[in-house]
């Protein structure tokens, strides 16, 4: 049996539910799949005060506004604790603006489904999609549930399937990889001590993660390397580790009940099959929130996806800008992972902490501020940077590098690149460079100083080329 749908969605996770929603309040048609029994994450998700922007975005403001929450959601705790770079346990006070939201993310995630149900879309759950997906982003997907197959023929293939997503389902290759992660886990039913306190802490095995889920109970997870694991068993790792914890983890008498991966990775795909979340690029846990970056990746696939089905772009291309956009945004959670890893210092011999504090930088950071002549590299190219413009992406002119892996630039800061292009096209010694800013539009606003940091920045990302440092 064949059926016909505009969109089809592959997996009904947080990514996947925001995806199909945006797409079906535009009145596309959306079957969205979820295949109950793949591994989850950890059982609660925190968002930081500034999230608020992106339920606001999304329609969802009085979620986190109404008097009466729901169940699954709690403000976040009252207090934040480390154990990191000492013995010390410093545990600091937040206040309300500091404090952010709990997700419990079975409750969450039904409610997510019942928001794309509500908006009209079609979700059919235990089905499981065969692989590998069409890597055009279009044609026939093989659904089964446990009585019956059919195939769905869709104009549009999204996959939303996950930190585990790999060859053959997807056509995909991993393009860049921290240190190989997974996540004990349990739920402490009896949480009495520290019971609205987050806390992270490292040990000779990796860092524990105690989270109060806001209901009398807690989450706790270790981060740890799976090959220690295999070395010398699950139950030894986390016992070590929990009886080493300077936190109320110290306490806990649950072993741990499941293990989720949590590699950090980036996957390269060639293809117009557009992928969305984890499927793409999967965060370090250590660096950042990763139901926020879960949420916005798939507000970005949405205005990829609805491009698509607009007509106003290819799904090789709309691929293309997602695989670079995904890709800025791995780099800088990485950075931010590597560098709280490299902060901690504690543990030398250890095998996990040994593995992350050998991650070499991938890029320079520190900034150069020219003094002689500039001009554009001549790798410098025109390339249309895709901009959000209410429900699609527009193309605006931008520059990069032919031999960049990242997205096009069309402004540094406030400043449009085609005006510093056109500032530094004469090669003027950058004395000159200050009085012929203040003939271009968009530049006289711009002080002396921070003119330079610009140029700076760009000799930085080799977009200029500094010739001589005479004047």
């Amino acid at each position: 049996m064949i059926i016909e749908r505009e969109v089809l969605i592959i997996g009904a996770g947080p990514t996947g539910c925001v995806v199909a929603t945006l797409l079906a309040r535009h009145g596309h048609q959306v079957l969205l799949v979820s295949d109950d029994g793949r591994e989850g994450g950890l059982p609660v998700e925190t968002m930081v005060p500034g999230a608020s922007r992106t339920f606001e975005r999304l329609g969802w403001s009085q979620l986190l506004e109404q008097p009466d929450p729901h169940p699954f959601l709690h403000p976040g705790p009252s207090r934040r604790g480390r154990c990191w770079g000492s013995s010390m346990l410093d545990i600091q006070p937040l206040d309300r603006s500091q404090r952010g939201w709990r997700f419990l993310r079975p409750g969450l995630d039904h409610w997510l489904q019942e928001q794309a149900v509500q908006a009209g879309v079609e979700l059919r759950k235990h089905t499981r999609a065969s692989g590998p997906l069409p890597s055009s982003g279009q044609g026939p997907v093989t659904l089964s549930t446990p009585d019956r197959s059919v195939i769905v023929d869709a104009k549009l293939v999204i996959a939303a399937t996950g930190r585990s997503s790999a060859p053959p389902f997807l056509p995909v290759e991993i393009e860049e990889r921290l240190p190989e992660t997974i996540a004990l886990s349990t739920i402490v039913e009896d949480a009495t001590e520290e019971t609205d306190v987050s806390i992270i802490e490292a040990v000779v095995q990796g860092w524990i993660w105690w989270l109060p889920l806001g209901d009398g109970r807690a989450s706790l997870a270790l981060l740890c390397d799976p090959a220690e694991i295999k070395a010398i068993g699950r139950v030894a790792i986390w016992k070590r580790a929990i009886e080493s914890a300077q936190g109320p983890a110290r306490h806990c008498t649950t072993s741990s009940t499941r293990g989720t991966l949590a590699t950090a990775r980036l996957n390269s795909i060639s293809s117009g099959l557009l992928l969305a979340g984890d499927a793409i690029s999967a965060i370090d846990p250590l660096s950042s929130q990763g139901l926020e970056k879960a949420l916005v990746s798939a507000e970005a696939t949405a205005l990829a996806a609805r491009t698509v089905l607009l007509g106003d772009a290819s799904a090789a291309t709309m691929g293309d800008h997602r695989q670079r956009w995904e890709r800025g945004l791995f780099r800088i959670h990485r950075q931010r992972a590597l560098d709280l890893y490299r902060s901690e210092m504690r543990f030398p011999e250890a095998p996990f902490w040994q593995t992350r504090h050998a991650v070499v930088d991938s890029k320079q950071t520190v900034p150069n501020l020219p003094v002689g002549l500039l001009c554009p590299s001549p790798q410098l190219q025109l390339h249309p940077r895709w901009v959000a413009a209410g429900d699609r992406l527009v193309s605006k002119d931008g520059y990069r590098l032919a031999t960049s892996d990242e997205e096009s630039i069309d402004h540094f800061g406030s400043v449009p690149t085609a005006a510093l292009i056109e500032l530094v096209g004469d090669q003027l010694p950058m004395s000159q460079l200050h009085r012929r800013a203040s003939q271009i539009a968009p530049l006289v606003q711009q002080s002396p100083a921070t003119l330079t940091t610009i140029l700076g920045e760009m000799c930085r990302l080799g977009w200029l080329v500094e010739k001589s440092s005479t004047t």
